[in-house]
């Protein structure tokens, strides 16, 4: 486990290589490029997503989807030859940061290429073979998740013209032991049956929440135990709430660090890693015999529970997850939290949301290898369009089912409540707000 502490060291090591990216960061401005589109997956997006949008920073973009809609909107953004590719992926084989990789490396130069990956990795290999503008290492002893303080989630702020100094700077102030105590009180209340979390940080950070959600959900969920994050309006009952935080962007990086050592202890209390994520491979390889697999009658979707049966089944103490497999569009989303609302509402449970492929490097981990006490409700459409990948000999519509199917086969070998719906249209999805 000590090989994994690296984070505890990130502000020192930020600020020290802070000069640095700031000038990497000037010298992208002068060659006109002037958008930066980042293709990363969990914490290689949601930090740097979190700080984007708390600064209301313009000029960056974050691509953490395989659906078709998602990757032909930001490729129509800006013109791609004003472009900077930001290709972030610990592992260096992320399939979905690959994906977007191969697909605009046959739209853009290589020289608009930025990798963010583990020294020796498949993705350094690549970047040097194929001339990237530039490689930065990510520490090799920081998880993904626990890396927004690093190269991870400090260069988008550079590139983005982010005061990623002062926020460093203020990161040092960070009270440890505050922290390890919110992470004592919330293992506490887990164990006296409140074992859900919401999450409610003020206007100004409100990201902040997701990024949280994927910290606690992904390190504690796991043996069978684990704190269920809830962002947005989903409580019940069986919740405890964190309502505390700054609501200063600059302070962002103290919160990152706060969370990171509550999430430590809270694992620690647990008695779990908090370190490794043990039940996400499985989804991954059930995914890409999905999409290896011929089509036909043979790889038909796997039987699931009825809506109705799903909903049957609920207990108290549950709680309901819907992960929609759709173009993460906000009139989409609006629909979705309508859905969330309804069933949470009829069932008296606490819910969550969740896009796929994004939640399968968030809460993904606690669905398989947390409590068995989540109702899933997974929602695919046919897709409007679909755009081929280069170099992997597939498309972005099948690779996206073949990741739902994935998660599907996975929750089902786990013995989980699953309710699989396929919809003919996306915008279809208000249909389950009435079932």
């Amino acid at each position: 486990m000590e090989d994994r502490l690296g984070w505890t060291r990130a502000v020192p090591d930020s600020l020290a290589l802070w000069p640095e990216w700031t000038r990497f960061a000037a010298a992208i401005r002068r060659a006109g490029l002037d958008r930066v589109l980042l293709c990363g997956m969990g914490g290689s997006g949601l930090a740097p997503a979190v700080l984007v949008r708390s600064f209301q920073a313009a000029g960056v973009d974050v691509l953490d989807s395989t659906d078709p809609a998602a990757v032909a909107r930001v490729e129509r953004a800006h013109p791609l030859d004003r472009t900077l590719f930001l290709i972030v992926s610990k592992s260096g084989s992320t399939v979905e940061t690959l994906a977007a990789y191969y697909y605009f490396a046959a739209r853009a130069q290589p020289g608009q290429f930025v990798a963010v990956t583990d020294p020796g990795s498949p993705l350094e290999r690549m970047a040097r073979e194929r001339g990237f503008r530039a490689v930065f290492p990510h520490p090799a002893d920081v998880g993904g998740r626990y890396a927004a303080l690093t190269v991870v989630g400090m260069l988008p702020a550079a590139l983005a013209g982010i005061d990623g100094a002062t926020l460093l700077e203020r990161a040092t102030r960070t009270d440890v032991e505050a922290a390890r105590e919110l992470g004592r009180t919330l293992a506490v209340g887990a164990a006296a049956g409140r074992d859900k979390l919401a999450l409610r940080p003020p206007a100004p950070v409100a990201s902040l929440a997701s990024w949280v959600e994927q910290l606690v959900a992904e390190s504690s969920g796991k043996n069978g135990s684990g704190v269920v994050p809830l962002v947005g309006n989903g409580g019940g009952g069986d919740v405890q709430v964190v309502s505390e935080f700054s609501p200063e962007p600059l302070d962002l990086g103290r919160e990152f660090l706060r969370w990171e050592y509550a999430t430590w202890e809270l694992c620690r209390q647990l008695g779990v890693n908090a370190f490794d994520q043990p039940d996400v491979e499985e989804a991954k390889a059930l995914a890409r015999a999905e999409l290896a697999a011929p089509a036909g009658p043979g790889r038909e979707a796997p039987r699931t529970m009825s809506p109705e049966a799903l909903r049957r089944s609920a207990r108290p103490g549950d709680y309901l997850a819907v992960l929609a497999y759709l173009p993460p569009r906000d009139d989409l989303e609006a629909i979705l939290g309508s859905v969330r609302q309804a069933w949470g509402g009829a069932l008296g449970i606490a819910t969550t949301l969740g896009l796929g492929p994004r939640y399968l490097h968030s809460t993904g981990q606690l669905h398989k290898g947390g409590p068995n006490t989540g109702l899933f409700l997974v929602v695919t459409a046919d897709p409007s369009q679909d755009l081929d990948i280069p170099s992997m000999g597939t498309t972005f519509g099948r690779l996206e089912r073949a990741q739902a199917i994935g998660d599907v086969r996975a929750l089902l070998a786990r013995g989980r409540r699953v309710c699989h719906v396929h919809l003919r249209r996306p915008e279809d999805v208000a249909e389950l707000e009435r079932l």
